[in-house]
């Protein structure tokens, strides 16, 4: 059974995912296209707009037949480390090619930049590297460094500017009827967020802050400092420098409300969280029933049950939403 994977966000899901999902399908010639998803919350920090089950049904109503979740832990991190754990648990189904957007859709430039000895950790790819790399092609690069790791085949699909971005369709989805809006859940998002986010940051110590995953380099007296601020615009523009970029901060901010501590954090993740599939899906899951595979919440490792349970708990104080996992009938 051929194999091919997609790493995806869906924050929200438009007509440009199903293009992906039509056009990988077409030109890998797969057997199973498997999909691997930020469930509540984006590689940008975001909460997102579409609940995981959505997501998930969606997917496989267009083609994916077997849907994975990156749990927020892993998905709200930087391009690198983004395409790192999603890499390692599509690998767990030893993929034989990943398809991704690409706006140049020259995959052997991509594949031909080469890392200078000396990198600025906080500086991306492009300060890094002096290029203009647009955002699919950072992460792009990201998954193809990655994808060597596992002798997964990496290809690129042209990015067509005919389909609006996600990030430009949430913009938009406030003011316009957007396609798929009936699964729009517009109370998600920071403003939403930012008033338990104030009170925990006025409630803590330095010290405390410092011990959540990505909270360094003095981040936290930068927080306590700017939550006097009553709106979240207002403490996010108080806390953007040039150490501190606004995916920076939400990331981290995300990782404050879900108390994800350093010291749990694992280095790899080499794991499936199953959110959905289709026969062909749950054939190719038998086939790797000897796996590390997780299609029930009590045989995730612990680290992982416990932020299930924070994500789930935040996420659901703000949407109603159904979650289960999905057995999609094709027929």
């Amino acid at each position: 059974m051929k194999t091919c994977g997609i790493i995806a966000e869906y924050n929200p899901f438009h007509k440009g995912h199903i293009y992906h999902i039509q056009k990988s399908k077409e030109i890998t010639q797969c057997d199973c296209l498997i999909v691997i998803v930020s469930s509540f919350y984006s590689q940008r920090g975001l909460p997102s707009f579409l609940s995981r089950h959505d997501k998930t049904k969606l997917a496989l109503k267009y083609g994916a037949n077997l849907v994975l979740e990156l749990p927020a832990c892993f998905a709200c991190q930087s391009a690198d480390y983004f395409a790192r754990y999603a890499i390692q648990s599509l690998s767990v189904l030893d993929i034989d090619c990943l398809c991704f957007g690409s706006e140049s859709n020259d995959i052997n430039t991509l594949q031909s930049i080469s890392l200078k000895e000396t990198i600025d950790p906080k500086k991306n790819i492009n300060q890094n590297q002096k290029l203009s790399l647009k955002p699919n092609d950072i992460l792009g690069y990201q998954y193809i460094q990655h994808c060597k790791a596992f002798k997964i085949q990496p290809i690129s699909i042209q990015r067509e500017e005919a389909f609006k971005s996600a990030t430009q369709t949430r913009l938009d989805a406030y003011y316009t009827n957007q396609d798929f809006q009936e699964y729009f859940h517009l109370e998600q998002n920071w403003n939403s967020y930012y008033p338990y986010l104030r009170y925990f940051l006025q409630m803590s110590s330095p010290e405390s802050l410092a011990q959540f995953h990505l909270v360094n380099e003095g981040i936290e007296y930068r927080f306590i400092q700017a939550s006097h601020h009553k709106n979240w615009n207002d403490f996010l523009n108080a806390c953007i420098s040039k150490t501190y970029t606004k995916a920076r901060i939400q990331r981290t901010c995300m990782m404050i409300l879900l108390q994800i501590r350093k010291e749990d954090m694992p280095s790899s993740f080499y794991g499936c969280r199953v959110l959905g599939f289709d026969s062909i899906g749950q054939s190719l899951l038998k086939e790797k029933k000897e796996k590390p595979i997780y299609t029930r919440f009590k045989d995730l490792p612990l680290f992982l049950q416990e932020v299930e349970r924070k994500s789930k708990a935040l996420y659901t104080t703000f949407s109603n939403i159904e979650d289960r996992m999905i057995i999609y009938d094709r027929y």
